[in-house]
């Protein structure tokens, strides 16, 4: 059970990293769209609005460092819940073959009482059978051997 709610949860995980990888593509996309712009534009910006116009440039470089940057850890994120979701599935898996193989035994175990139950049991009941029997012998050779003992010269 605990290794099913963490298998649930690398799997959300997993695509909660695939949705950000989405959206770091698409950025990635827009900055190099917004360059290529900016870079086109570059000829016909003259006067004051060129300085602004290189700081612009400067920070769409600067983004894509930092997207450069995200990216690198996106992909150690989704690498490391791969590795976590992949262990917690085999873990899972084992757990299941292991208790499947304890309840395997258990039933062994179980079948092998009740076996010796119904030995003991037998074993008992024939033991109880020879002591009825016995004890009726007794019952009829006790007087026979009490009579023969009283009465030597008697013929049964």
């Amino acid at each position: 059970m605990k290794f099913e709610k963490g298998l649930s949860t690398a799997t959300l995980l997993s695509n909660e990293v695939k949705c950000k990888q989405v959206a770091l593509l698409e950025r990635d996309i827009l900055l190099k769209n917004l360059k290529s712009v900016l870079e086109s534009l570059r000829g016909q910006v003259a006067g004051k609005y060129k300085d602004e116009f290189e700081e612009s440039v400067s920070m769409v470089d600067i983004l894509a460092v930092q997207l450069s940057k995200r990216e690198n850890e996106l992909l150690q994120q989704k690498t490391e819940v791969t590795r976590i979701a992949t262990s917690l599935k085999l873990a899972s898996e084992d757990g299941r073959r292991i208790v499947d193989e304890e309840r395997t035994n258990a039933r062994m175990e179980i079948e092998n009482a009740r076996a010796a139950v119904q030995r003991v049991q037998k074993v008992l009941q024939e033991k109880e059978n020879s002591s009825q029997r016995i004890g009726k012998q007794q019952q009829i050779f006790l007087p026979t051997l009490l009579l023969l003992l009283a009465c030597p010269d008697a013929v049964l």
